[in-house]
């Protein structure tokens, strides 16, 4: 059978736009992948210096909170207890042995525990550098430091294995961070009297509890912008870390925040 010439040259052509169409079709999704590709990297640059941006803010919040709470400390106990020492020992009488004895001896406590004081306060004034023991201990430190506040009662419990830590990078310090703000919400927001902290894991996803017997607030999804009480920040450092919050509080119920972070 022959085949004509106008049939091989309608085959030619054929061939010739399927070509053309694969070529077309090759260059196109070059484009796109290289649009994506670019796409990608900008969001991908975009979280990172969101990333960094938040890391720098959450570094200076912790200094911040630190330096208070050691100026809050050295003023409350240590200044109060070496005011008490100097009190006591300029009331010493020389020329009675006993009394003079005694008012040293209590002189001499009173600076023990001066000392004390400013070892945990060290310890605390540390700040960032507590993570080098992990997460669990630089929280326990912290609550062991608002614990010796009198105006709350405070119950901390810790299902954490020793030297727990995320492995997120700066994971810790945010979490560390999201503590320190929940308890300045707290003291200064909340009226309460009692204080509940929960830490622990499950499903290997990292879960902190923080609730009080305060006033409770009015919140919805929709106004956590503009209360005032940091919850903005603390939902941007959740979700760079991947993980949930979920606030539940009514007025004069008091609040119940609950962190969830996967621990990989």
């Amino acid at each position: 059978m022959q085949v004509s010439e106008n049939y091989i040259i309608f085959i030619i052509l054929c061939l010739t736009a399927v070509f053309l169409l694969v070529a077309f079709y090759i260059v196109v999704q070059v484009i796109n992948y290289a649009r994506k590709k670019k796409k990608y990297e900008a969001e991908k640059n975009a979280m990172n210096q969101l990333f960094e941006e938040q890391l720098i803010q959450t570094k200076l919040e912790v200094q911040e909170q630190t330096l208070q709470n050691f100026a809050a400390d050295l003023h409350d106990n240590i200044g109060q207890l070496l005011s008490l020492t100097n009190v006591t020992l300029a009331s010493v009488n020389v020329n009675d042995a006993a009394k003079t004895a005694s008012k040293i001896s209590s002189a001499q406590e009173l600076i023990k525990r001066a000392i004390k004081e400013i070892r945990i306060l060290a310890k605390l004034h540390q700040g960032e550098s507590l993570m080098e023991n992990g997460l669990s201990d630089a929280i326990s430190q912290e609550v062991q430091w608002f614990q010796r506040n009198a105006y709350f009662k405070v119950e901390f419990k810790n299902n954490l294995p020793d030297n727990f830590t995320l492995s997120h990078p700066y994971a810790n310090l945010f979490v560390y961070r999201l503590l320190q703000e929940c308890l300045s919400n707290i003291v200064r927001h909340a009226d309460a009297t009692e204080i509940f902290i929960f830490l622990g894991v499950k499903d290997d996803c990292f879960t902190m509890e923080i609730s009080d017997n305060g006033k409770g607030f009015r919140y919805n999804e929709s106004n956590f912008q503009s209360n005032g009480m940091g919850i903005n920040n603390m939902q941007k450092r959740i979700q760079l870390l991947n993980g949930t919050m979920r606030i539940m509080t009514a007025e004069k119920k008091g609040t119940r925040i609950l962190f969830n972070i996967p621990c990989n």
